[in-house]
């Protein structure tokens, strides 16, 4: 448990003072499904059984919040000379306390404590209401804006006596699913088509930025504040009939180089298909996707994740 608290309050050390806190605070609910295993001493009585741990939460910004949850486990009991061969434990615990998360792209990485209330719900190798604690963590891996799977592992103590001996120390671990309510802020508004439009033509030769062409968490739709930004790009190469453009994708750096390599083509097709709908020839447009790897903004902060999902223009020399 020292060792825990140590890596805890170090994570907090670490996170706290660069905290961007990106999401809004929120709610986060969920389960964690796995094993029970007993200690030198409780598995004297129990054999390794199974466990049911929903939880509920509130995180105040990415890396701080509170954290509660039901531990209903059970397993078989040893015989030992004390217990019939068919009988079995049940227990309940309610359990709350902090909870400190470190986000790393798609990756949580958490810890928590808890302290509360632990009950048999038979007499077998358990058979009062005591104090509990746990203590542990995990790491989740966001699957999309809302939902994360992981992987979890705690330590928990019951103290009350098993049968006269030691108190119930065991071993939970397993799969954890969650649902994390918060979501990342709004871009920025995107600049109004009008502004671009007073450009004058000779600077279209140059360089067409639409930066307003912003798209949303893991998505290659055109959203439809970027429709009056596209809709005045397409007047102007009407208005330029010589000249092609490339369009150039990019993604936030969430997600591996690869998939997100990928997304930035489909990105950069979609404002194609755009402008091909719109009345460009399509040999006036060239696609190419840079991925990551060009960002505009920071990736550190929700505002310039946001930024960086884009699409832009740039006209062919």
């Amino acid at each position: 448990m020292q060792n825990l608290l140590r890596v805890a309050l170090i994570v907090a050390a670490v996170a706290i003072p660069t905290a961007s806190f990106a999401r809004d605070p929120g709610p986060i609910v969920g389960v964690d499904v796995g094993a029970m295993v007993p200690d030198d001493q409780f598995d004297e009585f129990v054999e390794t059984g199974a466990v049911l741990s929903p939880f509920a939460g509130y995180m105040f910004n990415d890396y701080i919040g509170l954290m509660g949850q039901l531990h209903v486990w059970g397993a078989e009991t040893k015989q030992a000379g004390r217990f019939d061969d068919d009988d079995a434990t049940f227990a309940l615990g309610g359990l709350a306390g902090p909870r400190i998360a470190l986000p790393v792209g798609r990756v949580e990485l958490y810890g928590t404590m808890q302290g509360g209330v632990a009950t048999a719900l038979n007499d077998a190798a358990l058979t009062d209401t005591s104090a509990a604690i746990s203590g542990g963590g995990g790491v989740n891996v966001r699957l999309t804006e809302h939902w994360m799977l992981g992987a979890f592992a705690r330590w928990n103590r019951y103290y009350q006596k098993v049968h006269g001996t030691e108190d119930a120390q065991f071993v939970t671990t397993g799969l954890g699913v969650t649902y994390d309510f918060r979501r990342e802020p709004p871009p920025p508004p995107a600049p109004r088509a009008e502004q671009r439009a007073e450009a004058p033509p000779s600077q279209v030769q140059k360089r067409i930025v639409l930066r307003g062409v912003n798209f949303d968490f893991d998505k290659a739709t055109i959203r439809a504040d970027a429709r009056p930004v596209l809709d005045e790009a397409i007047r102007i190469l009407r208005q330029e009939g010589g000249v092609a453009v490339i369009a150039e994708g990019h993604t936030d750096a969430v997600g591996s180089p690869e998939y997100n390599q990928k997304l930035s083509e489909r990105r950069a097709e979609a404002v194609r298909q755009y402008l091909v709908d719109g009345g460009i020839q399509p040999d006036r447009i060239r696609l190419e996707g840079y991925g990551e790897s060009r960002p505009v903004a920071s990736n550190d902060t929700a505002d310039g994740r946001a930024q960086n999902r884009r699409v832009e223009l740039r006209v062919l020399p």
